[in-house]
């Protein structure tokens, strides 16, 4: 199949600065909704399997603590097939094993766990799309423990393995904040001042991309009555680049409410993992929320530091992380590729000037670029950006010819980029003029 063509009075020409005014007006996605543009510094690959550790303090008997094992499975992994048993069209099954091995090598608590994931059809999604969550409940007595994490695909068996995390529990007749637990959830609707159904964050020890975020502290509380927990963070690059520092949270100093007497009871379904939580539960933990703009974090690895004080009893926590974009645009993983589809919104004279540098300044310029259209303050995710790229890596897939493979730089792909899926798409084959595809978009009046 050859280029199509636009023919006539009405067919669309644009310049790069039209072009744009019109992808503004036409975005639909929702701020925040998703979120890598990928640093080269990060991993290769996506990711299929998200995990982390959670010890629960006070949640065990005398001889045993427990470990809440939280994780994220990216559902592409497990091959669909057709359902024998006809409860739905096609299903996606694997097992997923979870072990706690101590310093002996020898395993200490085990769970598995058979995942049947139904589909309505067979078709490959977007990697990074759409998740299988859940919790594992594990006891274990006090000590340091190494994660092996095992998720099989039932069809194909190929599996993924880690064992690169470690937990360790806390002693029970050492009380205090030095027992102090931390896990991402979402901002609960009440904000700090009220604890109920809290959903996980669920990237292990990462921060979605774009994304608002929460901190839940929990620790097995000590004497006094205090009903305040004090908090002061600070964020810092790894590396630290002074580039980056404007856009990390500012250092600051807060005050949350604390609740004691707190129970948390884990809950999933095939769309999230959560904690209810149940107040005034006998010999319950102290827990509290703490807000934090993660939402401004670009997509780097970064540190941070939680000083945490309750009267006389204080203790800091440190995690380190990344921000990370699972379903991210593939056309903006690689940062010339990523500028090069610039083309239709810049001139050349721009896009000359934002491919000059090392690959950290090109990467500062993309952020820049898009930063000045679209970017908003309080959240590092940019909609205009995602919706750009997204229609370039549907372009790229779909439209490529003969004569043109690269989808994204033919006639169809331009406009698409531009404009947008359009309203109706007539096609023709004439023995005179050939083949002809012609795109009406109603609401812009333009064919």
């Amino acid at each position: 199949m050859s280029n199509p063509t636009t023919k006539g009075a009405d067919a669309v020409r644009t310049t790069p600065t039209i072009g744009l005014i019109i992808l503004l007006g036409l975005v639909t996605v929702t701020p925040g909704a998703r979120g890598q543009f990928r640093p080269p510094r990060s991993e290769q690959g996506p990711r299929v399997l998200f995990y982390e550790a959670f010890p629960v303090p006070g949640g065990g008997d005398s001889l045993e603590e427990r470990v809440d094992v939280h994780y994220r499975i990216d559902r592409e992994f497990f091959v669909p097939v057709r359902d024998p048993d006809g409860r739905s069209p096609f299903h996606r099954s694997g097992e997923l094993v979870v072990e706690l091995a101590d310093s002996t090598g020898g395993i200490a608590a085990r769970a598995m766990q058979t995942l049947e994931i139904p589909e309505e059809d067979a078709d490959r999604k977007q990697a990074g799309s759409r998740w299988e969550q859940g919790i594992f409940q594990l006891m274990v007595p006090t000590g340091r423990y190494r994660i092996l994490m095992t998720v099989e695909d039932e069809e194909s068996r190929r599996s993924v393995m880690d064992s690169s995390r470690f937990v360790r529990t806390s002693p029970r007749d050492v009380p205090g904040l030095a027992t102090a637990s931390v896990v991402l959830i979402a901002p609960p609707p009440g904000g700090a001042h009220g604890l109920s159904d809290l959903s996980l964050m669920n990237y292990g020890e990462d921060i979605l991309f774009g994304r608002p975020a929460a901190l839940l502290v929990v620790w097995t509380p000590a004497g006094g009555r205090d009903s305040l927990l004090s908090v002061k963070y600070s964020f810092v690059g790894e590396p630290a680049s002074p580039e980056d520092r404007p856009f990390l949270p500012p250092d600051r100093e807060l005050t949350v409410p604390l609740y004691r007497g707190v129970r948390l009871t884990p809950w999933t379904d095939s769309s999230r993992a959560a904690y209810r939580v149940s107040p005034d539960a006998p010999g319950g933990t102290c827990a509290a929320v703490v807000p934090v703009p993660f939402a401004r974090l670009l997509l780097r690895a970064f540190r941070m530091t939680f000083a945490l004080s309750s009267g006389s009893d204080r203790f800091e926590v440190v995690r380190k992380g990344r921000a990370v974009w699972p379903d991210m645009p593939f056309s903006l993983k690689e940062i010339d590729n990523a500028l090069d589809a610039l083309r239709y919104v810049t001139t050349e004279v721009e896009l000359d000037s934002l491919r000059r540098g090392n690959i950290e300044t090109r990467r500062a310029n993309l952020e820049g670029y898009w930063r000045s259209r679209g970017g908003k303050q309080e959240t590092a995710f940019n909609d205009v950006m995602t919706e750009y790229y997204r229609r370039v890596d549907l372009a790229t897939r779909n439209f490529g010819t003969l004569r043109q493979p690269d989808g994204f730089r033919s006639d169809r792909g331009r406009i698409y980029v531009l404009y947008g899926p359009p309203t109706t798409t007539d096609r023709t084959l004439n023995p005179v003029s050939g083949f002809q595809e012609v795109w009406t978009y109603m609401r812009l009046k333009k064919r």
